[in-house]
This record gives C-alpha cells, structure tokens and sequence, in this order.
C-alpha cells in the first residue's frame, strides 16, 4: 500500500501527466475502494471461501495489477488496475491480519496484531526510501518508472501460495493430534 501511494506520485505525474488534482482522485478513489472491499466484500468472500484462500488470491491479485498497472499505462485501463490494485490490497492486508487473528491464542492476539501494525510502521519508513531509488534506476528500462511495482508484485508472487501451505500444515496438525 505504501508503494501505490508514496511511489505512485513520482510515477503518475512523469508517465501519466498526472497533476495534483488528478493524483489526488486517484488516491481517494483508492482509499474508497479499498474500505468499501473491507467492509462490503471481504466478509463476504471469507464465509465463502475461507480466510486462507481469500489471502491467496487477494496477494496473487495485487501482484497481477501492480505488475500490469505500471506496463498499461492507456486510459481508463491504468485507473481500472491502479483501483483493482487498491482493493486487492485491501483483502490481502485484511487477509492478513484474520490470519493472524485466528492463528493466536486469545492470550497472544494482541501482541501479535501489534506486530503487524509495527511491520507496516517500518514499511512506511523503509518502502518509500526503497522504492524511490528503484524508481531512479528504472528509467533506462522498456517500462521507465516500473522496477518497484514490477519488484513488489514478484515478491507478492513468491509468497502467496503460504497462506495455503499454513492452511495445509494447521490441517496436517490436527489430524496428528486428533489421532493421538
């Protein structure tokens, strides 16, 4: 999230011709999003499908906006992934934290949503310093401007099949104990 904002206002106004007014809609547009999907859909898509594979499939979705986002940079398709992107991230960031939730005992529930709310805290200081020399050094490439949104959605990538795996192994766990 700290990403499609901070570094979202050195990309939109080189590469979209973005001015403040419009980098401004973008990002309450975003914010709408993202609350509307955490109110309205995520509760919805979790009694569905279950919090695991929702976290999957919101990380898998935010890395395939992100990626397309910075690449796909004609009007209205843009907009439409920057917002896909948003409320993607909106369900995996939610995802998250429901696992975390869920995972702790009622002892260790607030230490460990404490540390999720430290973790984005030293994201918005790291992302941002990150994020901007990746930026600089992206200019020379077929997508100028792409290298932190192309870096973060192969990392998201990378990690989205471990909400599964964690499902997977609790299951794996119970079934041990349940025997025994």
């Amino acid at each position: 999230l700290t990403l499609s904002v901070s570094t979202y206002g050195l990309f939109a106004p080189r590469f979209l011709g973005f001015a403040q007014p419009q980098l401004s809609a973008s990002y309450s547009a975003g914010a709408a999003v993202t609350l509307g999907v955490q109110l309205a859909l995520f509760p919805r898509l979790v009694s569905r499908f279950g919090a695991h594979l929702v976290a999957t499939a919101g990380l898998l979705s935010v890395s395939g906006a992100m990626a397309s986002m910075v690449v796909c940079r004609a009007q209205p398709w843009h907009s439409a992934l920057y917002l896909l992107n948003r409320a993607s991230s909106g369900v995996a960031d939610t995802s998250v934290a429901t696992l975390v939730a869920l995972a702790s005992t009622p002892a260790s529930r607030a230490a460990n949503l404490a540390l999720i709310q430290s973790s984005r805290a030293a994201a918005r200081i790291f992302s941002p310093l990150a994020s901007s020399t990746l930026f600089q050094r992206s200019f020379a490439l077929p997508a100028p401007g792409a290298l932190p949104y192309l870096v973060v959605a192969a990392c998201l990538f990378a990690v989205a099949p471990l909400p599964l795996a964690l499902r997977r192994l609790a299951a794996n766990e119970e079934g041990e104990g349940g025997g025994a």
